[in-house]
């Protein structure tokens, strides 16, 4: 079972997750209930060795982690594909629990159908991959994973009124996932751009390019943008610029983007 830090995160365990299912253990060593839950986890990172890889990480060595990912409690166990939690249990677990806890979400059939709708979708192939995912979740309506990257699909495309009905069964999730939460701004924000305002101020019009290039996932050119609306108007877009770049943190998949545009941010703001 690999014991990481805070630094390491990123590259071994969401870069990782987008190959085999990653468990990550949140723990202390002053916890009681952490100390009995290790000894199980370890033997099972050698029952499920190149299936399932595990992960340790001391929660009060990682408070950046903590708020990111919303520890409230230890031991959190949380589950990682695709650089996404999908699933995670708090406090100790019998072995057999833990095993199901698993079990639930290593590869099944209709993660097949899910690699080829991600295989069209980096292809440029948006509309087959579009019918692709529409099929992974009639069969399996509560992949969520799947519902998260069909929405953003559908924003890509400019079709804002439907990933709005993909994504309403998430709604009531997005209290306790933030990429839920991130979605649900992007969708919003979606929305927005089909209505045209009838006297757009230059803000406005800033604001509408900045939200097209953070729906396109024109990462880096709507963080840019976001950041000179916020320098050239605080008082219009200052907690909206903020909160659509804390989305996008959470939904933009280069971590290396991601760490240089916090450092933007959080100097612009302080």
């Amino acid at each position: 079972m690999l014991e990481l830090s805070e630094s390491l995160f990123d590259d071994q365990v969401l870069e990782s997750s987008k190959h085999k299912p990653v468990l990550v253990d949140f723990w202390a060593p002053w916890c009681g209930p952490c100390r009995m839950l290790g000894p199980i986890l370890e033997k099972l990172s050698h029952e499920y060795e190149g299936r399932v890889q595990f992960v340790k990480i001391n929660a009060d060595h990682a408070p950046e982690l903590s708020q990111r990912y919303r520890i409230r409690s230890i031991p959190t166990v949380m589950l990682f594909r695709q650089a996404e939690v999908v699933d995670q249990f708090m406090g100790l677990k019998q072995e057999s629990e833990i095993r199901r806890f698993i079990d639930a979400h290593l590869p099944r059939i209709e993660d097949k159908d899910l690699a080829l709708a991600r295989q069209l979708l980096a292809a440029g192939r948006l509309e087959d991959a579009s019918e692709h995912y529409r099929a992974v979740i009639a069969k399996n309506p509560s992949q969520d994973v799947a519902r998260l990257e069909f929405v953003q699909l559908l924003l890509q495309r400019s079709m804002a009124s439907e990933a709005a009905e993909y994504f309403e069964v998430l709604k009531p999730k997005k209290l306790n996932d933030p990429k839920i939460a991130s979605m649900a701004l992007f969708v919003d924000a979606g929305l927005s751009l089909d209505v045209d305002p009838s006297h757009p101020t230059r803000s406005d019009q800033m604001l509408r390019e900045a939200q097209k290039a953070m729906l396109a996932g024109q990462w880096a050119e709507a963080m840019d943008l976001f950041l000179a609306l916020l320098t050239e108007d605080r008082r219009f877009a200052g907690d909206l610029v903020r909160q659509s770049m804390l989305a996008i943190f959470h939904l933009c998949p280069d971590a290396q983007v991601v760490g240089t545009y916090r450092r933007k941010l959080s100097a612009l703001l302080n």
